[in-house]
Protein backbone atom coordinates (compact mmCIF):
# COMPACT_ATOMS: atom_id res chain seq x y z
CA UNK A 1 0.00 0.00 0.00
CA UNK A 2 2.87 2.39 0.84
CA UNK A 3 4.46 1.76 -2.56
CA UNK A 4 1.15 2.38 -4.31
CA UNK A 5 0.62 5.65 -2.43
CA UNK A 6 4.17 6.74 -3.25
CA UNK A 7 3.62 6.02 -6.96
CA UNK A 8 0.35 7.94 -6.91
CA UNK A 9 2.12 10.88 -5.21
CA UNK A 10 4.86 10.86 -7.84
CA UNK A 11 2.23 10.69 -10.60
CA UNK A 12 0.40 13.75 -9.31
CA UNK A 13 3.72 15.57 -8.80
CA UNK A 14 4.62 15.00 -12.44
CA UNK A 15 1.17 16.21 -13.46
CA UNK A 16 1.73 19.39 -11.46
CA UNK A 17 5.15 20.01 -13.03
CA UNK A 18 3.82 19.40 -16.53
CA UNK A 19 0.88 21.69 -15.86
CA UNK A 20 3.27 24.41 -14.70
CA UNK A 21 5.29 24.04 -17.90
CA UNK A 22 2.27 23.74 -20.17
CA UNK A 23 1.53 26.34 -22.80
CA UNK A 24 -0.37 29.24 -21.30
CA UNK A 25 -0.10 31.51 -24.36
CA UNK A 26 -1.36 30.72 -27.83
CA UNK A 27 2.05 31.14 -29.51
CA UNK A 28 4.29 29.71 -26.77
CA UNK A 29 3.93 25.92 -26.71
CA UNK A 30 4.91 23.85 -23.70
CA UNK A 31 8.15 22.76 -25.33
CA UNK A 32 9.13 26.25 -26.51
CA UNK A 33 12.79 26.91 -25.66
CA UNK A 34 11.99 30.01 -23.54
CA UNK A 35 8.65 28.91 -22.12
CA UNK A 36 9.72 29.19 -18.47
CA UNK A 37 11.26 32.64 -18.85
CA UNK A 38 8.37 34.04 -20.91
CA UNK A 39 5.83 32.77 -18.40
CA UNK A 40 7.78 34.43 -15.58
CA UNK A 41 8.20 37.87 -17.20
CA UNK A 42 4.53 38.04 -18.17
CA UNK A 43 3.44 37.01 -14.67
CA UNK A 44 5.72 39.66 -13.12
CA UNK A 45 4.41 42.36 -15.50
CA UNK A 46 7.88 42.84 -16.99
CA UNK A 47 6.88 42.15 -20.59
CA UNK A 48 3.19 42.18 -21.59
CA UNK A 49 1.11 40.02 -23.89
CA UNK A 50 0.60 41.73 -27.24
CA UNK A 51 -2.41 40.02 -28.72
CA UNK A 52 -5.23 37.60 -28.05
CA UNK A 53 -3.41 35.60 -25.38
CA UNK A 54 -0.28 35.90 -27.54
CA UNK A 55 3.24 36.82 -26.51
CA UNK A 56 4.82 37.18 -29.99
CA UNK A 57 8.23 35.77 -28.94
CA UNK A 58 9.95 36.50 -32.25
CA UNK A 59 8.89 40.13 -32.45
CA UNK A 60 11.83 42.53 -32.20
CA UNK A 61 12.30 44.74 -29.13
CA UNK A 62 12.66 48.51 -29.35
CA UNK A 63 14.85 50.60 -27.06
CA UNK A 64 11.74 51.97 -25.39
CA UNK A 65 10.23 48.52 -24.78
CA UNK A 66 13.51 47.19 -23.39
CA UNK A 67 13.86 50.26 -21.19
CA UNK A 68 10.36 49.83 -19.70
CA UNK A 69 10.90 46.10 -19.17
CA UNK A 70 14.25 46.76 -17.52
CA UNK A 71 12.63 49.25 -15.12
CA UNK A 72 10.02 46.65 -14.12
CA UNK A 73 12.75 44.04 -13.65
CA UNK A 74 14.51 46.39 -11.23
CA UNK A 75 11.32 46.96 -9.26
CA UNK A 76 10.26 50.36 -10.61
CA UNK A 77 6.56 50.95 -11.18
CA UNK A 78 5.21 52.45 -14.37
CA UNK A 79 5.34 56.23 -14.24
CA UNK A 80 1.88 57.53 -15.10
CA UNK A 81 2.67 61.25 -15.10
CA UNK A 82 5.77 63.40 -14.85
CA UNK A 83 6.37 67.15 -14.99
CA UNK A 84 10.08 66.97 -15.85
CA UNK A 85 11.09 68.28 -19.26
CA UNK A 86 12.54 65.75 -21.69
CA UNK A 87 16.32 65.88 -22.15
CA UNK A 88 15.91 64.17 -25.54
CA UNK A 89 15.07 65.90 -28.81
CA UNK A 90 12.88 63.03 -30.06
CA UNK A 91 10.90 62.28 -26.88
CA UNK A 92 7.96 64.44 -25.81
CA UNK A 93 5.18 64.14 -23.26
CA UNK A 94 2.68 62.83 -25.82
CA UNK A 95 4.34 59.41 -25.76
CA UNK A 96 2.81 56.70 -23.56
CA UNK A 97 6.33 55.70 -22.51
CA UNK A 98 7.39 59.27 -21.66
CA UNK A 99 7.49 58.70 -17.89
CA UNK A 100 9.59 55.53 -18.23
CA UNK A 101 12.12 57.25 -20.50
CA UNK A 102 12.44 60.22 -18.14
CA UNK A 103 12.86 57.90 -15.14
CA UNK A 104 15.51 55.91 -17.00
CA UNK A 105 17.34 59.12 -17.85
CA UNK A 106 17.27 60.25 -14.22
CA UNK A 107 18.57 56.89 -13.05
CA UNK A 108 21.20 56.67 -15.78
CA UNK A 109 19.95 53.28 -16.99
CA UNK A 110 19.99 53.64 -20.78
CA UNK A 111 21.88 56.55 -22.27
CA UNK A 112 20.80 58.70 -25.19
CA UNK A 113 22.95 59.53 -28.20
CA UNK A 114 25.51 62.29 -28.67
CA UNK A 115 23.12 64.21 -30.94
CA UNK A 116 20.67 64.61 -28.03
CA UNK A 117 18.22 61.93 -29.17
CA UNK A 118 17.02 58.75 -27.45
CA UNK A 119 15.75 56.89 -30.57
CA UNK A 120 13.00 55.11 -28.59
CA UNK A 121 11.70 53.12 -31.56
CA UNK A 122 15.07 51.86 -32.72
CA UNK A 123 15.43 48.08 -32.39
CA UNK A 124 17.91 46.85 -29.78
CA UNK A 125 20.73 44.53 -30.81
CA UNK A 126 22.05 41.81 -28.53
CA UNK A 127 25.29 43.76 -28.19
CA UNK A 128 23.41 46.85 -27.03
CA UNK A 129 21.46 44.79 -24.50
CA UNK A 130 24.73 43.30 -23.21
CA UNK A 131 26.18 46.79 -22.89
CA UNK A 132 23.22 47.99 -20.82
CA UNK A 133 23.36 44.96 -18.50
CA UNK A 134 27.11 45.40 -18.09
CA UNK A 135 26.61 49.08 -17.29
CA UNK A 136 24.08 48.53 -14.48
CA UNK A 137 25.83 45.59 -12.79
CA UNK A 138 28.57 45.94 -10.21
CA UNK A 139 32.02 46.87 -11.46
CA UNK A 140 34.50 44.22 -12.49
CA UNK A 141 36.28 43.65 -15.76
CA UNK A 142 34.83 40.76 -17.72
CA UNK A 143 37.45 38.20 -18.65
CA UNK A 144 37.57 38.16 -22.44
CA UNK A 145 38.64 34.52 -22.26
CA UNK A 146 35.00 33.79 -21.43
CA UNK A 147 34.29 34.53 -25.10
CA UNK A 148 36.59 31.77 -26.37
CA UNK A 149 33.95 28.99 -26.50
CA UNK A 150 31.79 31.02 -28.88
CA UNK A 151 32.84 30.65 -32.50
CA UNK A 152 31.41 34.03 -33.53
CA UNK A 153 33.02 36.04 -30.73
CA UNK A 154 35.16 37.82 -33.33
CA UNK A 155 31.99 39.47 -34.68
CA UNK A 156 31.29 41.32 -31.43
CA UNK A 157 31.66 45.10 -31.97
CA UNK A 158 34.86 46.40 -30.39
CA UNK A 159 32.91 48.66 -28.02
CA UNK A 160 30.97 45.66 -26.64
CA UNK A 161 33.68 42.99 -26.20
CA UNK A 162 34.37 43.69 -22.54
CA UNK A 163 30.64 44.11 -21.85
CA UNK A 164 29.74 40.79 -23.46
CA UNK A 165 32.47 39.06 -21.47
CA UNK A 166 31.05 40.51 -18.27
CA UNK A 167 27.52 39.29 -19.00
CA UNK A 168 28.86 35.81 -19.70
CA UNK A 169 30.74 35.82 -16.39
CA UNK A 170 27.45 36.80 -14.73
CA UNK A 171 25.47 34.25 -16.79
CA UNK A 172 23.09 36.97 -17.91
CA UNK A 173 23.25 36.26 -21.63
CA UNK A 174 21.39 34.17 -24.19
CA UNK A 175 22.81 31.89 -26.90
CA UNK A 176 20.04 30.36 -29.01
CA UNK A 177 19.49 28.33 -31.12
CA UNK A 178 23.16 27.36 -31.06
CA UNK A 179 24.79 27.36 -27.62
CA UNK A 180 28.16 28.05 -29.28
CA UNK A 181 27.03 31.27 -30.99
CA UNK A 182 26.26 34.63 -29.41
CA UNK A 183 24.90 36.33 -32.56
CA UNK A 184 25.99 39.72 -31.13
CA UNK A 185 24.69 41.78 -34.04
CA UNK A 186 21.28 40.13 -34.19
CA UNK A 187 18.29 42.28 -33.35
CA UNK A 188 16.91 41.29 -29.96
CA UNK A 189 13.54 39.52 -29.97
CA UNK A 190 11.02 39.19 -27.14
CA UNK A 191 11.97 35.59 -26.33
CA UNK A 192 15.64 36.56 -25.93
CA UNK A 193 14.67 39.64 -23.92
CA UNK A 194 12.59 37.42 -21.62
CA UNK A 195 15.59 35.17 -20.96
CA UNK A 196 17.93 38.11 -20.27
CA UNK A 197 15.51 39.86 -17.91
CA UNK A 198 14.52 36.64 -16.16
CA UNK A 199 18.21 35.88 -15.47
CA UNK A 200 18.86 39.47 -14.39
CA UNK A 201 16.00 39.37 -11.89
CA UNK A 202 17.48 36.23 -10.35
CA UNK A 203 20.70 38.17 -9.79
CA UNK A 204 19.55 41.55 -8.53
CA UNK A 205 22.31 41.36 -5.93
CA UNK A 206 24.74 41.85 -8.84
CA UNK A 207 23.02 45.10 -9.89
CA UNK A 208 24.41 48.39 -8.58
CA UNK A 209 22.16 49.48 -5.76
CA UNK A 210 21.35 52.89 -7.22
CA UNK A 211 19.45 51.25 -10.07
CA UNK A 212 17.22 48.98 -7.98
CA UNK A 213 14.01 50.53 -6.67
CA UNK A 214 14.24 51.54 -3.03
CA UNK A 215 10.70 51.54 -1.63
CA UNK A 216 11.86 53.23 1.58
CA UNK A 217 13.55 56.17 -0.15
CA UNK A 218 12.13 59.59 0.68
CA UNK A 219 13.06 62.90 -0.91
CA UNK A 220 14.09 65.40 1.76
CA UNK A 221 14.58 68.40 -0.51
CA UNK A 222 16.63 70.14 -3.18
CA UNK A 223 19.94 71.84 -2.45
CA UNK A 224 22.48 73.63 -4.64
CA UNK A 225 26.13 73.40 -5.61
CA UNK A 226 28.26 76.46 -6.24
CA UNK A 227 31.38 74.94 -7.81
CA UNK A 228 31.17 77.40 -10.70
CA UNK A 229 28.71 79.93 -12.05
CA UNK A 230 29.24 78.38 -15.50
CA UNK A 231 27.07 75.37 -14.62
CA UNK A 232 23.78 75.14 -16.50
CA UNK A 233 22.32 73.24 -13.52
CA UNK A 234 23.37 73.41 -9.86
CA UNK A 235 20.69 71.31 -8.13
CA UNK A 236 21.22 68.30 -5.88
CA UNK A 237 18.30 66.12 -4.79
CA UNK A 238 18.72 65.03 -1.16
CA UNK A 239 17.04 61.81 0.02
CA UNK A 240 17.31 59.73 3.16
CA UNK A 241 19.48 57.25 1.21
CA UNK A 242 21.60 59.30 -1.19
CA UNK A 243 22.51 62.61 -2.82
CA UNK A 244 21.63 62.90 -6.51
CA UNK A 245 23.73 65.48 -8.36
CA UNK A 246 21.68 66.33 -11.42
CA UNK A 247 23.11 66.20 -14.94
CA UNK A 248 24.65 69.45 -16.25
CA UNK A 249 26.24 70.24 -12.88
CA UNK A 250 29.96 71.05 -13.25
CA UNK A 251 32.72 69.67 -11.01
CA UNK A 252 36.48 70.15 -10.82
CA UNK A 253 38.61 67.12 -11.58
CA UNK A 254 42.28 67.31 -10.56
CA UNK A 255 44.89 65.09 -12.21
CA UNK A 256 45.83 62.40 -9.71
CA UNK A 257 49.37 62.08 -11.13
CA UNK A 258 51.47 63.67 -13.86
CA UNK A 259 50.20 62.83 -17.34
CA UNK A 260 51.71 63.07 -20.80
CA UNK A 261 50.19 62.01 -24.09
CA UNK A 262 53.66 60.96 -25.28
CA UNK A 263 53.49 57.69 -23.31
CA UNK A 264 49.70 57.24 -23.30
CA UNK A 265 47.81 54.56 -25.22
CA UNK A 266 44.15 53.90 -25.98
CA UNK A 267 42.66 51.91 -23.12
CA UNK A 268 44.89 53.48 -20.44
CA UNK A 269 43.24 54.77 -17.29
CA UNK A 270 43.44 58.47 -16.44
CA UNK A 271 42.44 59.21 -12.85
CA UNK A 272 41.19 62.53 -11.51
CA UNK A 273 40.43 63.41 -7.90
CA UNK A 274 38.53 65.87 -5.75
CA UNK A 275 41.13 67.92 -3.87
CA UNK A 276 38.66 69.41 -1.41
CA UNK A 277 35.29 68.55 0.12
CA UNK A 278 32.37 69.61 -2.07
CA UNK A 279 29.40 70.89 -0.07
CA UNK A 280 26.05 72.24 -1.17
CA UNK A 281 25.34 75.87 -0.37
CA UNK A 282 23.00 74.54 2.32
CA UNK A 283 25.86 72.65 4.00
CA UNK A 284 25.47 69.00 2.92
CA UNK A 285 28.70 67.16 2.07
CA UNK A 286 28.22 65.70 -1.39
CA UNK A 287 31.68 64.62 -2.55
CA UNK A 288 34.45 64.27 0.05
CA UNK A 289 38.08 65.17 -0.64
CA UNK A 290 40.04 62.19 -1.90
CA UNK A 291 37.23 60.92 -4.11
CA UNK A 292 38.66 59.59 -7.39
CA UNK A 293 37.14 59.72 -10.86
CA UNK A 294 38.20 57.01 -13.28
CA UNK A 295 38.33 57.63 -17.02
CA UNK A 296 39.66 55.54 -19.91
CA UNK A 297 41.37 56.87 -23.05
CA UNK A 298 39.09 56.12 -26.00
CA UNK A 299 41.11 57.83 -28.73
CA UNK A 300 44.47 59.53 -29.12
CA UNK A 301 45.35 61.72 -32.07
CA UNK A 302 49.07 62.38 -32.39
CA UNK A 303 50.45 65.83 -33.13
CA UNK A 304 50.84 66.71 -36.79
CA UNK A 305 52.31 69.35 -39.04
CA UNK A 306 50.57 72.71 -39.28
CA UNK A 307 50.50 73.12 -35.51
CA UNK A 308 48.08 70.28 -34.75
CA UNK A 309 48.58 69.28 -31.11
CA UNK A 310 48.12 65.86 -29.51
CA UNK A 311 44.44 65.24 -28.71
CA UNK A 312 43.36 62.81 -25.99
CA UNK A 313 39.70 61.80 -25.60
CA UNK A 314 38.60 60.07 -22.41
CA UNK A 315 35.38 58.42 -21.25
CA UNK A 316 34.52 58.54 -17.57
CA UNK A 317 33.36 55.27 -16.01
CA UNK A 318 33.17 55.47 -12.24
CA UNK A 319 33.62 57.53 -9.11
CA UNK A 320 35.10 55.98 -5.96
CA UNK A 321 34.59 57.51 -2.52
CA UNK A 322 37.40 57.43 0.06
CA UNK A 323 35.68 54.56 1.86
CA UNK A 324 35.83 52.40 -1.27
CA UNK A 325 32.23 52.72 -2.51
CA UNK A 326 32.16 52.94 -6.33
CA UNK A 327 29.28 54.38 -8.35
CA UNK A 328 28.79 55.04 -12.09
CA UNK A 329 30.12 58.41 -13.18
CA UNK A 330 29.26 59.89 -16.56
CA UNK A 331 30.82 63.25 -17.43
CA UNK A 332 32.65 65.05 -20.18
CA UNK A 333 35.56 67.45 -20.08
CA UNK A 334 34.42 70.88 -21.22
CA UNK A 335 37.89 72.38 -21.70
CA UNK A 336 38.96 72.59 -25.35
CA UNK A 337 35.71 71.06 -26.66
CA UNK A 338 35.99 67.96 -24.51
CA UNK A 339 39.55 67.05 -25.52
CA UNK A 340 42.75 67.01 -23.47
CA UNK A 341 45.04 69.16 -25.58
CA UNK A 342 47.32 72.16 -25.28
CA UNK A 343 46.10 75.61 -26.32
CA UNK A 344 46.73 75.84 -30.08
CA UNK A 345 48.30 79.31 -29.74
CA UNK A 346 50.90 78.39 -27.11
CA UNK A 347 53.54 77.24 -29.60
CA UNK A 348 53.04 79.96 -32.25
CA UNK A 349 53.24 82.66 -29.58
CA UNK A 350 56.29 81.05 -28.03
CA UNK A 351 57.98 80.75 -31.42
CA UNK A 352 57.03 84.37 -32.22
CA UNK A 353 58.55 85.65 -28.98
CA UNK A 354 61.64 83.51 -29.45
CA UNK A 355 61.99 84.65 -33.05
CA UNK A 356 61.67 88.29 -32.03
CA UNK A 357 64.42 87.91 -29.43
CA UNK A 358 66.64 86.05 -31.87
CA UNK A 359 65.92 88.57 -34.62
CA UNK A 360 66.72 91.45 -32.30
CA UNK A 361 70.00 89.79 -31.38
CA UNK A 362 70.93 89.22 -35.01
CA UNK A 363 70.04 92.84 -35.83
CA UNK A 364 72.20 94.04 -32.95
CA UNK A 365 75.08 91.91 -34.17
CA UNK A 366 74.82 93.23 -37.69
CA UNK A 367 74.72 96.80 -36.36
CA UNK A 368 77.83 96.16 -34.30
CA UNK A 369 79.68 95.04 -37.40
CA UNK A 370 78.61 98.04 -39.47
CA UNK A 371 80.64 101.27 -39.64
CA UNK A 372 77.98 103.57 -38.28
CA UNK A 373 76.59 101.23 -35.60
CA UNK A 374 72.89 101.85 -36.36
CA UNK A 375 71.62 99.94 -33.30
CA UNK A 376 68.06 101.14 -33.63
CA UNK A 377 67.79 100.21 -37.28
CA UNK A 378 69.29 96.78 -36.66
CA UNK A 379 66.98 95.96 -33.80
CA UNK A 380 63.99 97.54 -35.57
CA UNK A 381 64.55 95.36 -38.61
CA UNK A 382 65.57 92.19 -36.76
CA UNK A 383 62.69 91.99 -34.28
CA UNK A 384 59.76 91.94 -36.77
CA UNK A 385 61.62 89.71 -39.20
CA UNK A 386 62.51 87.26 -36.43
CA UNK A 387 58.96 87.40 -35.01
CA UNK A 388 57.47 86.73 -38.45
CA UNK A 389 59.76 83.78 -39.07
CA UNK A 390 58.96 82.47 -35.56
CA UNK A 391 55.20 82.80 -36.09
CA UNK A 392 55.33 81.02 -39.44
CA UNK A 393 57.50 78.27 -37.96
CA UNK A 394 55.08 77.88 -35.06
CA UNK A 395 52.10 77.58 -37.40
CA UNK A 396 53.55 75.08 -39.88
CA UNK A 397 55.64 72.75 -37.69
CA UNK A 398 54.22 69.88 -35.61
CA UNK A 399 52.08 70.73 -32.61
CA UNK A 400 52.69 70.02 -28.93
CA UNK A 401 52.55 66.91 -26.76
CA UNK A 402 49.83 67.23 -24.10
CA UNK A 403 51.18 67.41 -20.56
CA UNK A 404 49.45 67.89 -17.21
CA UNK A 405 50.97 67.88 -13.74
CA UNK A 406 49.58 66.44 -10.55
CA UNK A 407 47.17 69.06 -9.21
CA UNK A 408 46.18 70.63 -12.52
CA UNK A 409 42.43 70.53 -13.05
CA UNK A 410 39.81 70.35 -15.77
CA UNK A 411 36.12 71.20 -15.66
CA UNK A 412 33.78 68.19 -15.81
CA UNK A 413 30.12 68.48 -16.78
CA UNK A 414 27.87 65.60 -15.69
CA UNK A 415 26.11 63.97 -18.64
CA UNK A 416 23.98 61.78 -16.36
CA UNK A 417 22.73 62.24 -12.81
CA UNK A 418 25.34 61.19 -10.23
CA UNK A 419 24.04 59.16 -7.28
CA UNK A 420 26.15 59.32 -4.11
CA UNK A 421 24.99 56.96 -1.31
CA UNK A 422 24.80 58.36 2.23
Amino acid sequence: MKKILAMVAVFFMLLTVNAANAAVYSDVPADYWANTEITAVVKDNILPLLGDNAYLPEQEVSRSDFNSALLRTLGHKKVSSVSVASPFSDVDSSRADYGDIILSSQLGLIYGYSDGSFKPDRIMTKSEAASVISHITKDFKGNVRALAPFRDSNTIPSWAVRQFAKTIDLDVYVAHPDADELLPNKQLDRAEAAVLLYKLKQKLNAVKEQFVNKPNEEVIGTEHLNVTKKAEVNEVTITNLRKIVLAKNILKGYFYTDFTSKTAEVGDTVTFTAKEDIYTEEGTLVIPAGTTMKSVITSLEEKKWWNKNDKVCVEFESLTLPGGTTVPFSAEIINHNGVLTENRWVKPLGYTLGGAVLGGGVGTGISAMSWHHHWGRGIGAGVPIGAGVGLISGLVTKGLTYKAHDGEYVWLELTQDLSIPN
